[in-house]
């Protein structure tokens, strides 16, 4: 069997937000859900080392959301999205380091009566927005406030010649990965390329944020769900060539030589960018 070769995109699931795939505007919106809570929540700090057994799960499960050893900028990704689709953590001011160090188990249960609700793709981006936003508050004590920013920004677009990947297809073996918000999974393939599957474009711009001094925004078009592998240089390791080159080009992340062999590209431009400001924010009691 030909030797695994660990992706550098994959470690960077502890920064992907869920609400990078949140709904859309004919969706309903948390405030569709104003009101509604976990009815059971657990919180513990979890003081293990390493990442534990087995791939990350970000997935909403059937009854509820539990997740382990997250810290709380994972929480707040999940619970606050933007008007671009996604929030990211460099788009988070005044977060205390604890917050970015501690890591929780949060086992948070639905009430029998909101299942139905909850299990309706249609509903459940948003009803996990409502009600990790009222436990952040209730178990965090965190208060917050949002403020758009112009900032220079990449905008994720097709490039000329067209995408050199397709749709997912339904009949698709699901590969052994690390299950993503919505169902996605990505994982390592045995060339060493990062295998996706089932993959949107604001989730691979939410990747790309992450490899960036810039915000990435999803500005292909594509709306579908996609079966990509993307070979990365040995630099990527690096956020960029040459953050401080005298031009575009030298500035660019290093990830975007790796996104032309499938047909992407990243185009610089100026946008107003939606950050999360925290005004109070709390370590919670465990039960």
């Amino acid at each position: 069997m030909p030797k695994m070769h660990r992706s550098t995109l994959l470690p960077l699931l502890l920064s992907i937000p869920v609400g990078a795939v949140s709904a859309r505007a004919q969706q309903p919106t948390p405030s569709t859900f104003a009101g509604k809570s976990f009815e059971i929540v657990s919180i513990r700090q979890n003081v293990t080392q390493g990442r534990g057994n087995g791939p990350v799960n970000l997935a909403p499960a059937p009854d509820g959301f539990r997740v382990e050893r997250q810290p709380l900028t994972n929480l707040l990704l999940t619970a606050y999205t933007t008007t671009a689709g996604g929030l990211f953590l460099n788009n988070i001011e005044g977060l205390p380091d604890w917050a970015k160090e501690m890591r929780f188990d949060v086992d948070a249960r639905l009430a029998d009566a909101d299942c139905d609700a909850w299990r309706d793709p249609k509903n459940q981006p948003a009803m996990l927005q409502q009600m990790l936003e009222a436990m952040l508050a209730d178990r965090f004590k965190l208060v917050v406030h949002r403020e758009m920013k112009e900032k220079p920004v990449y905008e994720l677009v097709v490039a000329k010649g067209g995408v050199k990947f397709s749709e997912t297809r339904p009949d698709e073996p699901r590969p052994v990965g690390a299950t993503l918000p919505g169902g996605g999974v990505m994982g390592d393939s045995a060339d060493g390329a990062t295998h996706m599957y089932s993959m949107p474009m604001s989730l691979l711009a939410a990747l790309l944020t992450s490899k960036s001094d810039r915000t990435v925004l999803d500005k292909t078009g594509l709306s579908g769900r996609y079966t990509i592998d993307i070979h990365e240089p040995q630099q990527m390791a690096a956020p960029s060539v040459n953050p401080n080159g005298d031009n575009e080009d030298e500035r660019r992340p290093v990830v975007a030589d790796a996104l032309k062999s499938v047909g992407l590209e990243l185009k610089s431009a100026k946008e107003s960018v939606e950050f999360l400001v925290i005004d109070h924010v709390e370590k919670p009691t465990e039960n």
